[in-house]
């Protein structure tokens, strides 16, 4: 997920993500220990996903999941957009999680899952290429920033790699941290080579000590490979 202040007012330093303590090694993310309860997920004690989210990983999944057919979710978190993602009449629904202790949870919700569910350990970055150009119908993004330096951006070094896996037509969607298509956010999908966006706000109520959002709404971005 991203930062509210996103790419616009953005300063890394003094955002209160940067002030917790990043992994030195991206590969050190897939080992560390999890926090898990009823409303929060946490990683290597960062704040990866809470159940305020619920109304909008529920928008992000019927986004995702307008096509039908194929469908990718990158990042898994508490499973709450993947449940939405399973209403859906789908022929297959690919996960990759970066995370073993996830991963191993992933794996319980696999077994129980309602359409073919096949699932990816590892980053995105090593496991998309295995797939093949124009493969799925749809698209949820949503993974946390691994390292300090990706912490305002992380979003963005995925669209290109989301426009080579959607078929035409396909559409894409992920966690924005924005209220708006704001020029910097437009021109990394533009150079991706999307062309054809909108965007609905969504309802929240995030609680008072959320590190990572404090607005009432929030983005659910529409992306459709022209």
């Amino acid at each position: 997920m991203q930062m509210q202040f996103g790419v616009k007012m953005f300063d890394r330093e003094s955002h209160p993500i940067a002030q917790l303590p990043f992994v030195k090694q991206r590969e050190q993310w897939k080992t560390e220990d999890i926090y898990v309860d009823d409303v929060r997920l946490e990683i290597a004690g960062h704040p990866v996903m809470q159940r305020w989210e619920d109304p909008y990983m529920k928008k992000l999944a019927e986004i995702a999941t307008m096509n039908g057919g194929r469908v990718l979710e990158v990042g898994f978190g508490l499973g709450i957009a993947a449940s939405y993602i399973q209403e859906a009449l789908l022929e297959e629904h690919h996960i990759i999680e970066a995370n073993d202790h996830i991963f191993e949870r992933l794996k319980g919700f696999a077994k129980s899952a309602k359409c073919p569910t096949i699932l990816h350990s590892g980053f995105w970055e090593d496991i998309s290429s295995n797939f093949d150009d124009e493969f799925f119908d749809g698209i949820l993004f949503d993974t946390y920033p691994i390292t300090l330096k990706e912490l305002p951006t992380a979003r963005f070094s995925f669209f290109s790699e989301a426009y080579r896996l959607l078929k035409t037509g396909g559409v894409f969607t992920h966690y924005s941290g924005e209220l708006n298509f704001i020029p910097k956010y437009k021109a990394y999908l533009l150079k991706a080579g999307f062309t054809n966006f909108s965007g609905e706000l969504v309802s929240v109520n995030p609680p008072t000590d959320c590190l990572y959002w404090s607005n009432n709404q929030i983005m659910a971005p529409t992306i459709i490979k022209s």
